[in-house]
């Protein structure tokens, strides 16, 4: 997910911005001349295109248009994921609707789309209810129950409820509860927490030059104990607390990666391997997905924390753009202890991926031939 989402700036520049009323018109500066630009103007610039080619062709058409821009400004691919939660939210303007807004985006830089017109949605209500978010994520003949692309839906209605409620972080997982299965609250869960990290890391950044930030998100994170909120929330909350607290960790700790795995280490049972994983998901988009690199920093750990690293950095590969072609890619750059795992974790990966069993194994069988039937033996037991 943050990404890209998990660069350097993980997530701080786009999100928490609502689109307010009907995209602006006028013609702005095609992307060759945003590139040259301050970072600041640079992103404001990529934005105004988008929303050009949004407003004129579709969000397909964004979508695409951001894929291309991300190719030329490695700071593009590294905003990629606020960039397209920006997208989202003015493809909800566009269609009116939040169902007919979703059915134009597309699984790519994190599913950003998919959370920013959830939070648009959210956010164009007086008040917030249950019954709101009950019908928004439906199963149907397209949408299995427990598929990548409801798991979005999901996901950005966590995003959305935090916003709606000014960042009250415990106010949002209670909207979360009302959601029926554990798999749909847990999902939801992810997202609140994300968000919290999130709207932090953009106040950090903003707070030198006295920009706009909300200081409730600031209340849900503590840099006199890096583990907070998790530290002190009930155990139906902790594995998607953990799964993303890391992000927090590096942006206190100056992105020190070794001391991060000792702050993992402070965490007391299962949740410690969450700890891990989550933060090789963090080394993945740091190092904008550099197997070498990835190696290198996992490596900083000790012991299992090196394959719990790996684990979740091969997650990240994946979901990136919701292709296990780079996944395996990592597992193949792997040392042979390591690589029975990565590429079980591939197979996991592929399961909400496609509900096809055919197109799961045809996937594994793209890893090396010895690692097949690890890939295989969880792609296809669902």
């Amino acid at each position: 997910m943050m990404r890209g989402q998990w660069g350097a700036r993980i997530l701080v520049v786009l999100l928490g911005m609502v689109w307010v009323g009907v995209l602006q018109a006028g013609e702005p500066a095609p992307p060759e001349t945003c590139r040259p630009q301050p970072f600041e103007a640079k992103m404001e610039c990529y934005q105004q295109h988008l929303e050009t080619v949004l407003r004129s062709e579709g969000t397909e058409s964004a979508l695409t248009a951001l894929e291309q821009i991300t190719t030329q400004d490695p700071e593009a691919l590294r905003e990629a994921h606020p960039l397209v939660h920006h997208i989202g939210q003015g493809s909800f303007a566009h269609y009116g609707t939040a169902p007919l807004a979703l059915s134009h985006c597309r699984d790519v830089f994190w599913s950003g789309c998919y959370h920013g017109v959830l939070q648009a949605f959210l956010s164009s209500l007086s008040h917030v209810e249950p019954q709101h978010i009950l019908p928004l994520c439906p199963i149907s003949e397209t949408v299995s129950a427990y598929s990548f692309q409801r798991y979005n839906c999901l996901h950005g209605l966590g995003h959305g409820l935090t916003i709606q409620f000014r960042y009250d972080v415990l106010k949002s997982l209670a909207f979360c509860d009302a959601l029926p299965g554990s798999w749909d609250r847990e999902s939801c869960y992810g997202g609140v927490f994300m968000e919290n990290i999130v709207t932090f890391q953009q106040a950090q950044r903003a707070q030198p030059a006295g920009g706009h930030h909300h200081h409730e998100a600031t209340s849900f994170l503590n840099p006199q104990d890096l583990l907070y909120p998790c530290s002190v929330l009930t155990e139906k909350y902790l594995r998607a607390c953990y799964l993303m607290q890391t992000s927090a960790v590096l942006t206190f700790l100056n992105y020190d990666f070794a001391q991060a795995f000792t702050q993992c280490a402070r965490v007391e049972g299962e949740h410690q391997t969450t700890c891990y994983r989550s933060l090789g998901r963090d080394i993945s988009g740091y190092t904008l997905r550099d197997a070498a690199r990835v190696n290198e920093l996992c490596r900083l750990g000790q012991g299992d924390q090196i394959q719990q690293c790996f684990i979740g950095a091969v997650k990240d590969f994946i979901l990136t753009d919701a292709n296990p072609d780079p996944g395996l890619a990592l597992c193949r750059s792997l040392d042979g202890p390591f690589k029975k795992d990565c590429y079980a974790t591939v197979g996991e990966m592929v399961v909400p991926l496609y509900d096809d069993k055919d197109k799961r194994a045809q996937a594994c069988r793209k890893g090396e031939d010895e690692y097949v039937e690890a890939c295989l033996a969880v792609a296809t037991a669902f």
